[in-house]
């Protein structure tokens, strides 16, 4: 097994026995909490984030998120709007956006190609 595959296998370990690991029908869906927590122990340094658009009437956003540490510098997008979050979350469409924003930047800091439980459209 390479070095790169190894450490991998050890964060979806970590992930794991952290409880940053869900699974909803039978799938594995790692969470925010779970992201933050890993990135911190492999040198995370920084998250920024930047509204790129938001529409207060239709209460949509886009955020974009730049994740730097010692594994370089990260960036992506989330979006949310009541047509894609749950029944709970439609009045935080600026924070879930952000949210998403910063678990694709923080999946793609870490290496993991789990989608992240905050992305799914209908989650509880």
């Amino acid at each position: 097994m390479t070095t790169a595959n190894q450490s991998l296998k050890d964060i979806f370990s970590q992930l794991e026995k952290a409880g940053g690991i869900i699974r909803l029908q039978g799938k594995p869906f790692v969470t925010f909490k779970g992201l933050l927590w890993i990135a911190h122990m492999h040198g995370l340094e920084s998250i920024e984030t930047d509204m790129v658009y938001h529409d207060p009437k239709e209460r949509s956003a886009v955020f974009k998120a730049t994740v730097r540490g010692k594994r370089g510098s990260f960036s992506d997008y989330g979006d949310a709007s009541p047509d894609n979050v749950s029944g709970l979350i439609k009045k935080a469409c600026i924070r879930m956006a952000s949210t998403r924003a910063q678990a694709r930047a923080l999946r793609q800091y870490l290496g993991i190609g789990l989608c992240s439980l905050e992305e799914l459209p209908e989650t509880v």
